[in-house]
């Protein structure tokens, strides 16, 4: 009787064990890639949905092209690092 319970213990054990090993290994497979919820005056979303219908692009296309237009290019001379993916 010992032994059965002993094995049994085991084996809830090993699945547990062996199912949490599995969920990491699922989680670290997720794309890296960010999430950001932003919160946005009424008149500044108007404008923005005004200007991406006139430009033919979602909301989100006209956001991110802004954020990309106010980094500066860099100079000549000036060194850049790759960008990490």
């Amino acid at each position: 009787m010992t032994i059965t319970v002993a094995a049994v213990a085991g084996l809830i054990v090993g699945l547990m064990l062996g199912a949490t090993i599995a969920g990491l290994a699922l989680t670290e497979r997720r794309s890296r890639r960010w999430v950001v919820c932003i919160r946005l005056p009424g008149e500044l979303h108007r404008r923005l949905r005004e200007e991406a219908t006139v430009a033919e692009w979602s909301l989100k296309a006209e956001i991110i092209s802004r954020l990309q237009a106010s980094f500066s290019q860099p100079n000549g001379d000036q060194v850049v690092d790759a960008p990490r993916l």
